[in-house]
């Protein structure tokens, strides 16, 4: 199980990823509200369409904003016998 979040991507002097405060549980949601309200809150961004994902990207390709899939590994812990004294 995970949450989708926006995440915007800079390559100005390497600027880390920016994380939006806001999550949703499946992706058609995230790209919703990506392509109506986060495409008003940044200037000069055009909605492009891949195969099967929506993004936002600027005219000089420097900036790019996704909706990515946020998971934490499960962790398969195995059960450890106790050790038996056999005195």
């Amino acid at each position: 199980m995970g949450y989708f979040i926006v995440i915007v991507f800079s390559t100005f002097l390497g600027s880390p990823p920016e994380l939006l405060p806001i999550a949703f549980r499946n992706g058609s949601d995230c790209e919703e509200y990506l392509t109506h309200q986060v495409n008003k809150d940044f200037t000069y961004m055009n909605v492009e369409r891949n195969e099967d994902l929506k993004y936002l990207t600027n005219i000089t390709n420097d900036k790019f904003i996704v909706c990515k899939k946020l998971e934490y590994p499960i962790p398969n812990i195995k059960k450890i016998q106790p050790m038996q004294n056999n005195l």
